[in-house]
């Protein structure tokens, strides 16, 4: 697989076998490319792949909210998915709001976390869904989130950001809607210049914000 059509993961754990073991695991998979395994932030740039979806993989003993907030500092362009014990929202809800694109349990196969990788890379929100709706909403209670529509949405573009405020991926946008996934991301191009932010999740805060988030 070519490196434009693949994600590169970055995997940060302190130690040696645990960085060699992820390496190996996750090179076997298909659609990844391992950029690198690293013990220090001071090397993080040297892995980075200017335009090319990139996800950072911390593997910690315990996730760290000042070294997540440095990870983000350092480099805002990969996204950031995280291993945790359990899918408990008081625990995850403090790393999003640190920078965190997702979590996967420790649980989960290896698949989910290949699956989960490629997602993140495309500046998706990892999730359970019914989590994903309830962080999103907690974390819309909190944040200040522009108002005004640069111009209205199209009918499409409304489903489409209803979906996304609901916590589905693109995949399953496009399930639901019977869209393809390009379609779909096309939809979010235009959806982010209307509501003039950068992401994926500043969108689905906003829908969740203004009410594009609940059912019907």
């Amino acid at each position: 697989m070519g490196l434009s059509s693949a994600t590169c993961v970055i995997i940060f754990t302190p130690a040696t076998l645990q960085r060699e073991a992820w390496r190996a695991l996750l090179s076997q998979q298909p659609g990844l490319i391992v950029a690198g395994a690293i013990n220090d932030l001071a090397q993080l740039a040297a892995f980075l792949q200017p335009g090319q979806p990139t996800t950072l993989l911390l593997d910690l003993p315990a996730p760290q909210l000042d070294f997540i907030r440095q990870c983000r500092t350092i480099s805002p362009e990969p996204g950031i998915l995280v291993l945790v014990p359990s899918y408990d929202l008081a625990d995850i809800l403090p790393l999003l709001q640190a920078g965190v694109t997702g979590c996967i349990s420790r649980d989960d196969s290896v698949s989910d976390l290949a699956c989960a990788i490629i997602a993140v890379g495309r500046g998706e929100l990892v999730l359970p869904p019914a989590l994903a709706t309830r962080a999103l909403a907690a974390l819309a209670r909190g944040e200040p989130i522009q108002g005004t529509l640069a111009e209205p949405l199209s009918d499409r573009e409304a489903d489409v950001l209803r979906l996304l405020g609901a916590g589905l991926t693109n995949k399953d946008i496009a399930q639901t809607l019977i869209l393809s996934v390009r379609t779909v991301e096309a939809h979010l191009r235009n959806i982010f210049a209307k509501l003039n932010v950068r992401s994926r999740t500043e969108a689905a805060l906003w829908a969740v914000k203004h009410g594009y988030g609940s059912a019907g």
